[in-house]
Order: structure tokens, then C-alpha cells, then sequence
């Protein structure tokens, strides 16, 4: 979940300079790539929260939760990289630099991406359930949120 308020940083960091920054007769916001950044961002971080959500849910009620919980860990670690990398890339120079918090920001990012457990071990455990799931009872349904919708 820290890593989550990271992330909420970061893009309101993106958010902000994109509506301040002034370029080429407007703002980086009126820019669309700037705004699917922006969109891009939002989207990754209300997955996040609806995973770690989830997950948690999953352990309060004493349910099978190691699926969604290597998907939350991949998911939320990777969601941070890239929307800190946004900000940066929004910041441009200034936001590689110490004169922003976000060169700090990405750094511990990527961090988060080893710490928790590599990217490849989570892959690793997410496909091993999907294979058991559908081993099990001919769907992957079990292993990607079964009842949820």
C-alpha cells in the first residue's frame, strides 16, 4: 500500500507540471500524449488499488489468496515504475535531477520491482497457478479472480 501512495505522488507530480509547464503557445496537458500518460497512469493505479483491495479481502476471510497476491506484488511494483518514469519523463531534465523528489522516487521504485520478490518469481508463481487452475477443472478461471464477475 506505500507503494500505492507512491504512486498517487508521482502522478499528481505528472499532473502538475503537465498543467503548469508552458509550451508551444499551452500547457503539456493540452498535449495527447501527455494526456494518455496522464489516462495511462490512472488506469494502472485504479487496478492497483482494486488488486491490493482484493487481496486483502481474500486473507480477512481466511480464502486461498497466493494468486492474488503475486499478481497484486508484480502488478503494483510495476505500476509504480512506470507511472514514476512518466513523471520524470514530464519533468524532463528537472526531474532526473536532485532538484526533484523524483529521481529519489524512481530509484526506490525500482526497488520495489527486487525487494518483495523478483518480477520473475511472481511470473513464475502466477503461471504455475493458472496451469494448476486449468489442470484442475479445464479453466483458468480459479487463478484470475474466479467469482469476481
Amino acid at each position: 500500500m506505500r507503494w500505492i501512495g507512491s504512486a498517487e505522488t508521482a502522478l499528481e507530480l505528472l499532473v502538475g507540471r503537465a498543467v503548469t509547464r508552458q509550451l508551444h503557445g499551452g500547457v503539456l496537458a493540452d498535449k495527447q500524449l501527455i494526456q494518455a500518460m496522464m489516462a495511462e497512469s490512472a488506469m494502472e493505479l485504479y487496478a492497483a488499488k482494486l488488486m491490493v483491495l482484493h487481496a486483502a479481502y481474500l486473507i480477512e476471510k481466511g480464502l486461498p489468496f497466493r494468486q492474488e497476491v503475486s499478481i497484486a506484488k508484480h502488478h503494483v511494483a510495476n505500476m509504480l515504475w512506470r507511472i514514476t518514469d512518466r513523471a520524470v519523463q514530464v519533468h524532463g531534465a528537472l526531474g532526473y535531477s536532485t532538484d526533484a523528489p523524483l529521481e529519489r522516487m524512481l530509484r526506490h521504485a525500482r526497488s520495489a520491482r527486487l525487494v518483495d520478490g523478483a518480477d520473475e518469481v511472481h511470473l513464475s508463481q502466477i503461471a504455475a497457478h493458472v496451469i494448476e487452475a486449468f489442470r484442475g477443472d479445464g479453466t483458468t478461471r480459479r487463478a484470475t479472480g474466479l467469482d469476481l464477475l
